[in-house]
């Protein structure tokens, strides 16, 4: 486990929680300090160049291509929710991205469930890996998923609109409870709660980090191009959310194009509970980014 930090409250934050959760998981703990004067002071030092040269390193390597390299093999990658390159390291990095915030969490978040986002297009890893802390934690997990259908207007209360909405969301209900049904039979000992609702994905995301452990979310299916014009909710749940923010990768290494796929990413298949504990193979075809938790402009797409 590798851990960013400096004398900020996040910095400090941050360095305890990994602290805490290296003990837990009982893993090595690597430390990358960020004070900006010894920075400076190493770079200009001899033995620095050497001894970054041994490490197959450079002494005036940028923070975040240092943290991408780091992040390779590590089993999560902790950071402040303040760091300046943030949304740059939890696009490009290998494992699981961490942001903690400098906010102390409220007395009841120690005992809060685990949140998860879940979207259509949320590769089953990212679901796997919320069931797995919830049971680590022994907590509950509240899955979420924020939707909307602007085509469907309940301006006008007409039977006909009334019923159009009653059929969108008993198919998001239905979304939602098969992309869980593989996992709640593999992890019995997790209580479940779905949520779904129609809002601002950030906005209700960032209301449930108030009294939660861990809010677990998945790469976007979008380029960052797109994210950055569009807005991602993500953007806004790394640096704000209340509690910690775990981002999870797809398979593979991250991209490298700001441009989104051809392809759109398609709703990964619930796993198959007799296949025992072998690899699932995802059907996810587009990782850049941080994953959109709410449905878009259009139910049941992506933007």
């Amino acid at each position: 486990m590798t851990v960013c930090a400096d004398r900020s409250p996040a910095g400090l934050r941050a360095l305890r929680w990994a602290t805490a959760e290296a003990r837990r998981r009982a893993l090595p703990l690597a430390v990358v300090a960020t004070d900006p004067r010894r920075a400076r002071s190493m770079r200009r030092s001899t033995f620095a160049a050497t001894l970054a040269a041994a490490l197959g390193g450079r002494p005036d390597e940028s923070l975040p291509t240092k943290l991408r390299r780091l992040s390779v093999g590590a089993a999560a990658l902790v950071l402040p929710a303040t760091l300046p390159d943030l949304g740059t390291v939890v696009a490009e990095a290998h494992c699981p991205v961490v942001t903690v915030p400098a906010h102390d969490p409220s007395p009841a978040a120690s005992r809060g469930p685990i949140v998860v986002g879940v979207a259509p297009w949320t590769a089953q890893s990212v679901i796997a890996l919320a069931f797995q802390e919830a049971s680590d934690r022994r907590a509950p997990l509240h899955a979420v998923r924020v939707w909307s259908e602007p085509r469907i207007d309940l301006g006008w209360l007409r039977p006909d609109r009334i019923a159009e909405w009653d059929t969108a969301e008993e198919r998001v209900h239905h979304e939602l409870e098969l992309a869980l049904s593989g996992w709640t039979i593999a992890h019995p000992e997790v209580p479940v709660e779905t949520i779904v609702v129609q809002d601002q994905p950030a906005g209700f995301l960032l209301a449930l980090s108030h009294r939660a452990q861990l809010l677990v979310l998945g790469r976007s299916v979008r380029g960052a191009l797109l994210a950055s014009i569009a807005g991602s909710p993500v953007d806004a749940l790394v640096r704000g959310a209340r509690c910690p923010v775990m981002v999870v990768p797809g398979d593979g290494p991250p991209r490298t194009t700001w441009l989104p796929t051809a392809q759109r990413a398609r709703p990964s298949p619930a796993p198959d509970p007799q296949a025992g504990s072998g690899r699932l193979r995802l059907d996810h075809r587009d990782r850049d980014g941080v994953d959109d938790v709410g449905d878009g402009s259009r139910h049941g797409r992506g933007r």
